[in-house]
């Protein structure tokens, strides 16, 4: 493998490419990048990066940002408050949020032209699927007014399948024309190389806010949630292949003091309270339904263990994980299964069983509601990785450093055409 198509380590705290950065010259004008990105809609999952993106000397940040989007059947519009503005984000008004069964993905942005004309960027990070029309369209409007600006396409999916029509075309056009590629997980840099993307790629990872999710006093945070015992905690979407019956059925086989609490709603939410009651355990059960994110630190601090069983399926897997980092910035341990992107995301900070095993689950939990300072141990680790790679800041960082390498690399002017699937 060649040094360009090198996956960099996320928790590396000091890497050669960046004690390069430090050492470079400084240049004549700051680099000006172009980051569209549905993404920076929400105030919390992506205004952050772009807020300290900004504060950046050596970094001019233009952010671009439908005006309306359809998210999980709710139409939602931009936050815009002072992190959006000091984050440089536009709403701009954007064509087809919602057309076709992968309804994300065709979306966009009759401007975009004039805003490449315009501010004329350096980089175009395209915080899109490469196989979204957006992308496939920034990069055609690149390759016609500015050859010379670079494209950072970014990408979370890690299951490698032929996409229907147009979707394959797109992404096959986005990573010919791709200078950098970003993946949020070792195998979605897997997939692009199996569509035969050749250059530099780095793993960047989501974030989360550190100083929001915290430690706090545990007592009174599961005073407020009414909860006692050893408390096992989920956060997500309550459906299906988040594995929740086999976190029900691992209660089953725990000690009486362990009790469950499940943050989020969905379709499957019936049939997990019927099994509960079917098992005997109703009573150890609480579905708290969706809560604000402010209220979530709260949540995760009268936690004894936040559990993540995701189970694959042929059209998904964990693709990350937000909620686990959530956990760990609050010092509670995690245990999950081995679907998609969860192990790498866990590491040293937790535990690691099979999908759709209850009786592996139940024994991690269980030797955590026996061991408490293992558990501390544990819970102490995942704060700490969270402080060295999953904050904002340090997300940021990496991502302003892929700019400046980027700029300086010679332009890929070809690529190997992305090979179909046998």
């Amino acid at each position: 493998m060649s040094a360009a198509e090198t996956i960099r380590d996320p928790s590396a705290e000091t890497r050669p490419d960046e004690r390069a950065v430090r050492s470079r010259p400084a240049r004549l004008r700051p680099i000006r990048v172009l980051l569209i990105s549905h993404t920076c809609q929400s105030e919390t999952e992506g205004q952050p990066k772009a807020e300290r993106l900004a504060e950046m000397a050596d970094i001019r940040l233009k952010v671009i940002t439908p005006d309306r989007w359809k998210h999980y059947g709710q139409w939602r519009k931009v936050d815009q408050n002072q992190r959006a503005l000091r984050g440089n984000v536009s709403p701009e008004r954007v064509r087809w949020p919602w057309v076709g069964p992968a309804q994300f993905y065709l979306h966009w942005y009759p401007r975009l032209k004039r805003i490449l004309q315009e501010f004329r960027p350096d980089v175009i990070d395209l915080w899109e699927e490469p196989w979204a029309l957006v992308s496939a369209h920034a990069c055609r409007l690149r390759n016609r007014l500015l050859p010379e600006a670079r494209i950072v396409s970014e990408t979370e999916q890690n299951i490698d399948k032929l996409l229907p029509f147009p979707f394959e075309r797109f992404r096959t056009y986005t990573l010919q024309n791709a200078d950098w590629v970003v993946g949020r997980n070792a195998e979605a840099i897997e997939v692009v190389r199996a569509r035969g993307y050749r250059g530099p790629a780095d793993v960047v990872p989501n974030a989360v806010d550190a100083e929001l999710f915290r430690p706090v006093d545990r007592a009174q945070c599961r005073s407020e949630l009414s909860v006692d015992g050893f408390v096992v905690g989920y956060a997500g979407r309550i459906v299906e292949e988040k594995g929740i019956a086999d976190l029900i059925d691992a209660l089953s086989l725990c000690p009486e003091r362990v009790n469950l609490v499940l943050v989020g709603s969905g379709v499957a939410q019936p049939l997990l309270q019927a099994r509960a009651e079917r098992l005997g355990i109703g009573a150890r059960v609480r579905f708290l339904g969706n809560r604000p994110l402010e209220q979530l630190p709260r949540v995760m601090n009268a936690l004894d263990v936040l559990v993540l069983p995701s189970r694959t399926t042929a059209r998904w897997k964990e693709q990350f994980g937000r909620v686990i980092i959530e956990a760990q910035a609050c010092a509670v341990p995690v245990i999950g299964s081995i679907s998609g992107a969860i192990p790498e995301v866990i590491a040293n900070a937790g535990r690691i069983v099979p999908e759709r095993d209850p009786a592996a689950l139940a024994a991690a939990i269980s030797e955590l509601a026996h061991n408490p300072s293992l558990a501390r141990q544990l819970g102490d680790a995942g704060r700490e990785r969270v402080e060295q790679s999953y904050t904002w800041q340090r997300v940021a960082e990496r991502m302003a450093d892929i700019y400046r390498s980027v700029v300086e690399a010679p332009r890929q002017t070809t690529r190997r055409r992305p090979k179909t699937p046998q």
